[in-house]
């Protein structure tokens, strides 16, 4: 018994490890995150805000011609005084009113490393049969707000938001 319990405790430690050396990690000065190696990173900007997207493989668009994504959003508060709770309240009215399909499905306070974040996770209709599934982390970090993005279609949602939830968790602050 105790050889069948060590040999499973060492298969589980190996995949682990091999797990995790699939995994990039991309830096910045204040931040980091780690992704999958069969992502792709992307430092193209569709708009200003955005400091990069990780595209799924490219094989997920085969059939919905839509590639998962995580992009980061950052947005300097020009010295306003934002609650974390307060900014989310302004960025969800703003989804509400630039998407009215929009639907909050949860709406959770966590810790994104030792920052207090919430996680808020909404589905949209944007027309022509595009029904996405999103999962959003929001923080506040030396006066600007960081919002990490996850885009699904909402028929692929649930093969993407394990890996999606890790990479997401993993981002950190470096200062």
């Amino acid at each position: 018994m105790k050889n069948r319990v060590t040999l499973l405790l060492a298969l589980l430690l190996t995949t682990i490890s091999f797990a995790q050396d699939d995994w990039q990690t991309y830096k910045q000065d204040n931040y980091s995150i780690n992704y999958p190696a069969h992502w792709e990173y992307s430092a193209k900007k569709p708009q200003p805000s955005i400091q990069f997207i990780l595209f799924s493989e490219e094989t997920s668009q085969a059939k919905d011609l839509f590639r998962e994504n995580i992009n980061l959003t950052l947005e300097n508060l020009n010295g306003q005084s934002f609650s974390l709770e307060s900014y989310i309240k302004l960025a969800l009215e703003q989804v509400k009113i630039q998407i009215p399909s929009a639907k909050i499905i949860s709406n959770t306070q966590i810790k994104l490393g030792v920052k207090n974040a919430k996680e808020i996770i909404w589905t949209a209709d944007l027309g022509n049969g595009m029904l996405l599934k999103f999962k959003q982390v929001f923080t506040l970090h030396e006066a600007s707000a960081y919002v990490l993005t996850f885009t699904s279609t909402i028929t692929d949602y649930d093969a993407y938001i394990t890996d999606a939830t890790k990479i997401l968790y993993s981002f950190k602050f470096n200062k």
